[in-house]
């Protein structure tokens, strides 16, 4: 109040004993309130609003509430999200096994391997028929011994620049631009209450490495995927490392033992969208604190495919643990891709 205005006012006080109280009232309910949850942006806009939704939402806020029952620090807040299938398209052809198909013809060109040879002549000409009679395990491990030698590191760079030429063949799009639009969402909506996120996937470690970073925003450090021991090379104080010829899988119990042996945490949140995924998802569901899993039901021919539901163990999950929750693509997701 300026001088002048206080000047007009009595020695002992305002004329009216109530008015200052008055125009302190009006002052606060005229005020900007507060941002509310309600009028904070939807962190998954890709997510139709429903039962999954709102059990992620509350699940997240939960563990992240430091006054609450099922709060859970930050260090234990260990997500883990399957790869193919569940954080991005994986039909009609499996890319990490058309990428290593790639390879080996480079491998022919060169005369290094013999191209007509079986099962190197189905995987060339992509025969999906003779890879089935000659043994889908004998052929594909077949593929990987042909790879021995590679450099670990120029392998991790042949695999990215592959997926930035190679295009989906129904949506003609990068398979880089094939990560679901909802499930990147649900990767930033974790982060940002400071979950740590993993890929533990099936396909082939190095590879999904190769582009984590650029495109999922997490680091090589994070993807726990099957591998090939690597080999220690040392040329005259040059060292490179190579693969070697011992495969290391990481399917079904796998995926819990290797999350042990790498995390060190059971995690309390896992995706998945295939029995592959299913004992991930139970060692999640399992442990001390609260925790989620989520199955990605391929429900959607229109927008994506529809396959994975017959004889399904995660779906067995889903019904008999309440905090497993299918996730249908036609009724749960907005849009599928970004």
């Amino acid at each position: 109040m300026s001088r002048n205005a206080a000047s007009v006012l009595p020695a002992r006080g305002l004329p009216f004993p109530g008015l200052l109280s008055l125009v302190l009232l009006s002052l606060v309910l005229l005020a900007p309130s507060p941002p509310s949850a309600a009028t904070d942006p939807d962190p998954l806009p890709s997510w139709r609003a429903g039962e999954v939704k709102a059990a992620i939402l509350a699940f997240v806020a939960a563990v992240s509430d430091s006054g609450g029952p099922d709060f859970v620090p930050a260090s234990e807040r260990i997500a883990v999200l399957d790869n193919d299938g569940t954080s991005w398209c994986e039909r009609p052809d499996y890319v990490p096994t058309l990428f290593q198909a790639d390879l080996l013809r480079g491998l022919v060109a060169e005369g290094r391997i013999d191209g007509d040879a079986m099962p190197y002549r189905a995987w060339i000409a992509d025969d999906q028929e003779a890879l089935r009679d000659f043994g889908w395990r004998e052929s594909y491990e077949a593929l990987t011994r042909a790879l021995v030698g590679i450099d670990i590191e120029e392998y991790r760079e042949a695999a990215l620049a592959y997926l930035e030429r190679r295009r989906h063949e129904r949506f003609d799009r990068p398979y880089t631009e094939l990560y679901y639009a909802p499930m990147l969402e649900l990767i930033d909506l974790l982060e940002a209450r400071d979950f740590q996120v993993w890929i533990v996937t099936g396909a082939e470690q190095a590879f999904v490495q190769s582009y984590s970073e650029q495109v999922l925003g997490i680091p090589p450090a994070r993807v726990i995927g099957s591998w090939v021991t690597p080999v220690y090379e040392n040329d005259d104080g040059e060292v490179r490392l190579t693969r070697g010829d011992v495969q290391v899988p990481n399917g079904y119990e796998h995926k819990p033992e290797n999350i042990a042996v790498r995390i060190g945490r059971r995690p309390i949140f896992a995706a998945g969208n295939s029995n592959n995924d299913e004992p991930m998802c139970r060692y999640a569901l399992t442990g001390k604190h609260r925790s989620l899993a989520i199955w990605i039901h391929h429900d959607d021919p229109d927008r994506e495919y529809e396959y994975g539901r017959r004889g399904s163990r995660i779906e067995e999950l889903c019904e008999e643990n309440p905090a497993a929750y299918e996730v249908s693509m036609r009724r749960d997701w907005a849009r599928v891709f970004r």
